[in-house]
């Protein structure tokens, strides 16, 4: 584009919409509910896309000519001139809020806030009132709640977001990456430094047990390297006091501590005597 053509393209952009600044720019109802539809957005999304992109004087727009000449194909189907543009421009790819089967066993937060979303609205919206919340604190040492939810619960929530008239937020979701648990009561496997799937270190008959058992209560996790001292452990765990945390010194055999990314310490397979020192504690 050569800098007449820019210079052209600004100006247009410029008096399109009349509007200089978010107090000048009037968005109509139509245009609200249309990106709401066309774009999977909520109500609250889409008045910020719109306006962000009609005050962006840099963005590319198409002639009216070229717009005349796409605009009954099949990829421009349901979009108007503007809309279209914006696709185009952002690389947008239309959201579906259905839940693939890859995504059925999904885990995901929402944090609560005191204004939007809060426990109430988010019951509202979901109508139920069964929702877990977890409590912990955040980087400045302040009080955070999130609310727990399946990928089902979440592709509700945002179904019902942009139906809805009277409840505008953007939710930001973090996704719960924690691996899931395979139990098994007849099985030491997955055991540090030895193949437990060999004949040898199988039991010998169901009348055997292992103790503790893998879906056993409390649970006896093995802390090691920083989250070794009471302090750290319970600012992770949301625990006030840490001094209600109580360790006793152990040692895993056949076990090895190796860095991974530079940073980030993990237990591994080791070999014959290898030992590796840590905290145990009992949680629930």
């Amino acid at each position: 584009m050569d800098l007449l053509s820019a210079c052209e393209s600004l100006a247009s952009n410029v008096l399109e919409y009349s509007a200089t600044d978010t107090f000048d720019l009037q968005i109509p109802e139509s245009d609200v509910e249309h990106w709401q539809l066309l774009f999977q957005m909520t109500r609250a999304e889409a008045i910020d896309e719109i306006r962000d992109w009609r005050l962006d004087f840099s963005r590319e727009s198409l002639s009216r000519s070229a717009w005349d000449a796409i605009k009954e194909s099949d990829f421009a189907i349901g979009f108007t001139k503007e809309s279209y543009e914006y696709s185009l421009a952002r690389g947008w790819k239309l959201k579906r809020h259905h839940v693939t089967s890859t995504d059925n066993t999904g885990k995901y937060l929402l944090r609560i806030e005191e204004t939007l979303p809060s426990i109430a609205t988010i019951q509202d919206l979901l109508d139920t009132k069964k929702l877990d919340f977890v409590s912990g604190l955040d980087d400045d040492g302040n009080s955070v709640q999130f609310c727990y939810m399946s990928a089902q619960m979440r592709s509700l929530l945002l179904c019902r977001l942009v139906s809805s008239d009277s409840v505008q937020f953007r939710p930001n979701f973090i996704r719960v990456s924690i691996a899931a648990k395979d139990l098994s009561a007849d099985s030491r496997h997955p055991t540090l430094g030895i193949d437990s799937t060999l004949p040898q270190y199988r039991l010998q008959s169901n009348a055997e047990s292992l103790r503790p058992a893998q879906n056993e209560y409390p649970v006896p996790y093995f802390f090691y390297g920083t989250l070794a001292e009471q302090a750290i452990l319970a600012r992770v765990l949301g625990i006030s006091n840490h001094n209600d945390i109580k360790y006793q010194p152990a040692t895993v055999a056949g076990a090895a501590l190796t860095t991974w990314a530079g940073k980030y310490r993990g237990l591994v397979d080791g070999g014959y005597g290898d030992e590796v020192d840590g905290m145990p504690n009992m949680r629930l």
